[in-house]
């Protein structure tokens, strides 16, 4: 009975996304509470090297996906060269000779979709003394396979990358060495932009994973509150004196395991209080028949996932997944003598798109998964 009824849900379900990206923040969701003002004039983990362009944008219905998304100075029609940059560390360095998948969206108005580069870097792009017009970037999106235009504009460039093993840095701007010219129209005053979108960067090998250090990384990497005029004295200050900055821990390989029989029971959020880890009665009832159908001798282990949807903090999220795949996994305790582990990935792994209430609804969940002996 166990077995129909777990295969049922897992069915249903849309399979949850297992991407191990390298980039945090990829959609630009989570927001910076920049120190200068003490508002959220940012996205979290992304700076632009060029402090007084207005470059984070929160519009519901104009990003490729969520709310938020990024604009990048192209040019301007009164003053020449003008540009715009913005960069991110990556949570786990890249290894030699291996393969890694980018893709991002990409809107604008203007013909600016063979021009835009990406540039990998082993020091912080914010430090680069020499001009833009000196720099080759690895990948442009000309050589890019691209989709055509959703409803919104916006277009997905995929690129395969070989990595070279230094790689510490990615910044994203228009790296023309000349100016676009025939721009009648400009977005912000004399300027005009592009627009990127949620970022993603996974290895080829599905066996390669995150570094076991890539939370603490990612924890850094949101720590760094400098934008506007305390940006522009922490640029001016290392530009003179060169950070050393230390190599990320590279990628980690997990062999194949072995083929096991595996039960999946996904828990709605409607069986927690609203926003708390707090089981609610109804819950009970439902993992005491998941209980009383299930052979312990039989079962090799179990793993409780917490996921949220993408609404709010990271760090908020994170705690409140792993609170409730602590909570399923206490009162499971109490009725199995079964090996347990619990962990949240707040809202990393999603199972559809956060765009809208439904798909959130479906996104807010726990799992518990079953290891059944051969």
């Amino acid at each position: 009975m166990i077995r129909v009824l777990l295969a049922i849900v897992f069915l249903i379900t849309v399979p949850y996304l297992r991407g191990q990206n390298l980039i945090s923040n990829p959609g630009f969701e989570d927001e910076n509470i920049c120190t200068e003002y003490n508002k959220n004039c940012a996205p979290e983990g992304w700076i632009a090297v060029s402090l007084y362009a207005n470059y984070y944008f929160d519009e519901l219905g104009m990003a490729a996906e969520g709310r938020h998304f990024v604009g990048l100075t192209a040019g301007s029609i009164r003053k020449p060269n003008v540009r715009n940059f913005v960069r991110t560390r990556l949570l786990c360095g890249m290894r030699k000779g291996k393969i890694y998948h980018l893709e991002f969206f990409v809107r604008s108005v203007h013909g600016l979709l063979d021009s835009i580069g990406v540039y990998f870097t082993p020091d912080d792009f914010l430090h680069e003394r020499r001009l833009f017009k000196d720099l080759v970037p690895q990948l442009w999106t000309v050589d890019a396979t691209r989709s055509e235009p959703n409803a919104g504009g916006w277009v997905k460039c995929s690129f395969d990358y070989v990595a070279t093993g230094d790689e510490g840095y990615i910044t994203v701007g228009n790296f023309r060495r000349t100016d676009i010219t025939g721009v009648k129209k400009t977005e912000i005053n004399s300027e005009y932009y592009f627009y990127v979108d949620n970022f993603s960067l996974v290895p080829e090998d599905p066996n390669e994973h995150l570094c076991l250090q890539s939370d603490s990384v990612r924890q850094a990497i949101y720590q760094e509150n400098e934008r506007h005029e305390y940006l522009n004295r922490r640029m001016y200050v290392m530009r003179k004196r060169l950070p050393v900055n230390q190599p990320l821990p590279p990628t980690v390989f997990e062999s194949p395991k072995p083929p096991q029989v595996i039960d999946t029971l996904i828990i709605p959020d409607i069986f927690f209080a609203t926003a708390k880890y707090n089981l609610l009665p109804p819950s009970f009832k439902l993992l005491d028949s998941f209980v009383n159908q299930l052979h312990p001798e039989k079962i090799d282990s179990m793993i409780i996932e917490g996921h949220t949807d993408s609404i709010g903090k990271f760090d908020y999220n994170m705690d409140l997944s792993r609170n409730r795949a602590g909570s399923v996994k206490d009162y499971l305790s109490g009725k199995l003598a079964v090996l347990m582990h619990s962990r949240g990935f707040g809202y990393a792994r999603p199972v559809t798109s956060n765009a809208n209430i439904a798909g959130r609804r479906q996104n807010r969940r726990v799992e518990i998964i079953v290891y059944r002996r051969e």
